[in-house]
């Protein structure tokens, strides 16, 4: 058992004659990015809910994580190495081997969440604590080789990252001997199949403070919302094509794609795009204004868009990428389709399109069934796995 503190806490999980255990939780995220990512923002919020409920948070940057041997060329391995000695060096000597107290520039952060960017995940950089997460899979495989004074070892997976490093060195951290936090029934079923270890499952949660219906479904008009993602397996080829289709079918109908990326070239000028959605614009101007939601990603962790767009009130068209089966019910709140095509997610559009009464009662379900993905409900399951509660129980 780890030495930790007692305090009252309104997160103190589902053992309400008990006080909560207060722990030191270091959290490894990769590079500080000056731009959202999914991945980071849930980790972000959480970090933020912890430190306001007693706990003594902090998240972990490194500049480098020595990505170079992944690279496809010598040429670009040397190069890539260069870059990451530099910055582990230069970092290094300005530094003089202290973590560096930064910021998020997109959002709000706890006072007393503490953001360090260090060098990298080598012992001294990482601080004594009773908890440590990892967050991806470079950084897991360096989390799994720290000393036992950095905190039990937990890792907090978000998806099978095989679009992000190879698939053998991915599925051994899936098989490592860290414990497991999973945000989905996918996960945790593939996490089962690759390692015989039962996850603990925390479903993402809405921020139902910036996602929440203002316009009635029955009202809005033909218009259909969408992420787009440059990386392939995020379905925007197709997503864009099933549009097309739809539009020949209902001429009237209206598209506003969102994303941090710029504009893509090949979006049809009939298309709308906003770049880098505030909240609210995100809420009222995407979310609100649509009547449905598509999702044509061939593969996600969770798909926490979709989640914020039922939350707002939009009946969802997705393509069955595993993310979007906890809380997208196939004749219920939504249609659900093979991924990689896109005449399935033209069909569905041009089927809900069609017949305002079975789209406005999806939305109508979307809504409630997002109430159910609470912050504070996630986080009381996330408390529960970090004290080692049995998954049994916290999934």
């Amino acid at each position: 058992m780890h030495p930790f503190r007692t305090t009252p806490s309104r997160f103190s999980a589902n053992l309400a004659d008990e006080p909560a255990l207060v722990m030191k939780i270091t959290f490894v995220l990769p590079r500080l990015m000056p731009r959202p990512t999914g991945g980071g923002k849930i980790v972000y919020q959480y970090a933020n809910a912890l430190a306001e409920a007693g706990h003594e948070i902090e998240v972990l940057h490194p500049r480098t994580l020595f990505l170079w041997r992944f690279r496809h060329t010598p040429a670009a391995r040397l190069r890539s190495l260069a870059a990451d000695c530099a910055k582990l060096m230069g970092v290094g000597e300005a530094m003089a081997g202290q973590g560096h107290r930064a910021c998020v520039p997109w959002m709000k952060m706890h006072p007393r969440v503490k953001i360090s960017v260090v060098p990298a995940l080598y012992p001294r950089y990482v601080p004594h604590a009773d908890v440590i997460v990892a967050t991806l899979w470079r950084t897991a495989e360096y989390v799994e080789r720290l000393p036992a004074r950095s905190g039990e070892k937990f890792y907090f997976i978000q998806h099978h990252e095989t679009w992000a490093g190879p698939e053998a060195r991915v599925n051994r951290t899936l098989q490592s001997r860290m414990k497991k936090i999973v945000i989905s029934g996918w996960l945790k079923d593939l996490v089962h199949e690759l390692s015989g270890d039962t996850a603990w499952q925390v479903p993402n949660p809405v921020d139902h403070a910036e996602f929440f219906l203002t316009s009635a479904p029955a009202q809005r008009a033909r218009t259909v919302s969408m992420l787009y993602s440059p990386h392939a397996w995020k379905g925007a080829a197709e997503g864009v094509a099933a549009l097309e289709l739809a539009k020949a079918s209902f001429p009237d109908l209206q598209a506003v794609l969102f994303g941090t990326a710029a504009r893509p070239d090949f979006l049809p000028a009939w298309i709308a795009y906003v770049q880098d959605p505030a909240r609210q614009v995100l809420r009222e101007t995407v979310y609100n204004a649509s009547s449905i939601y598509l999702c044509p990603s061939w593969s996600e962790g969770w798909g926490l868009p979709a989640l914020e767009a039922m939350a707002c009130g939009c009946a969802v068209v997705t393509a069955d990428n595993g993310g979007t089966r906890d809380f997208v019910i196939d004749g219920q709140n939504g249609i659900v389709v093979p991924p990689k095509s896109a005449q399935p997610l033209a069909d569905a559009l041009v089927a809900l399109l069609g017949d305002d009464a079975r789209r406005t009662a999806y939305a109508d379900r979307s809504v409630r069934l997002a109430q159910q993905f609470t912050l504070q409900a996630s986080v009381e399951r996330l408390v529960d796995a970090l004290s080692q509660r049995s998954p049994a129980v916290a999934s």
